[in-house]
């Protein structure tokens, strides 16, 4: 639903005239107070390139956060998050520069994702979660690349908001995330002496 609404609104802004009252720019948010621009730019895209580059991630990781974590973390909370991206990357946008696309919504999902991947799976070792998620992050979010149109000030403020409300989430719902956790005894036998060790081990 997601996709077919950012295609859908994208088509407008491409092809009719009223498209010209959705992408946010500084002039139209701040001096004409048009304020609904902070949501609806992040559902256009610059052209069709620019929404299926988008749209790969958007698919997967909103999945993800949304088949585990519900529909109020993606995509009720993911889009109010995009308008404070907007808010913050526009403010020192020259006046009729306009910011459009969900590349901060994306990389929103991943801050999410990969922070609450450190604080649960503690089942690994602490010092290699934090190995996997810099590595994925580092193989997935850092460009090959730099484009004078790409807005990667948008995509930094996006990964920092998701980083932000993946330890909220974390520090909110710690009692139901913990109650998932299932530890068992485990005895290991020595052959020889038959000598029984007790320990404790972690299923997840």
């Amino acid at each position: 639903m997601t996709l077919l609404i950012c295609l859908g609104m994208s088509q407008v802004y491409w092809n009719h005239s009223f498209g010209e009252y959705l992408a946010a720019s500084p002039e139209m948010v701040f001096e004409k107070k048009q304020y609904w621009r902070l949501f609806t730019s992040s559902f256009i895209h610059g052209d069709l390139a620019h929404l299926l580059s988008n749209s790969v991630m958007l698919s997967i990781m909103g999945y993800f956060v949304c088949s585990h974590y519900g529909a109020s973390m993606y995509p009720l909370l993911g889009f109010i998050v995009g308008i404070f991206i907007n808010l913050i990357v526009i403010w020192d946008y020259p006046a009729r520069a306009s910011l459009v696309g969900a590349s901060g919504v994306v990389h929103y999902l991943w801050g999410f994702w990969l922070v609450l991947y450190i604080f649960i799976q503690k089942h690994i070792p602490l010092g290699r979660r934090f190995m996997k998620a810099t590595a994925v992050g580092i193989f997935i979010l850092v460009p090959t690349e730099f484009k004078p149109q790409v807005s990667y000030y948008a995509h930094g403020v996006g990964l920092a908001l998701g980083v932000l409300c993946g330890f909220i989430y974390y520090l909110v719902n710690y009692k139901k995330i913990s109650s998932f956790e299932v530890w068992e005894e485990v005895v290991e036998e020595d052959d020889d002496e038959e000598e029984y060790e007790e320990g404790w081990h972690y299923l997840h």
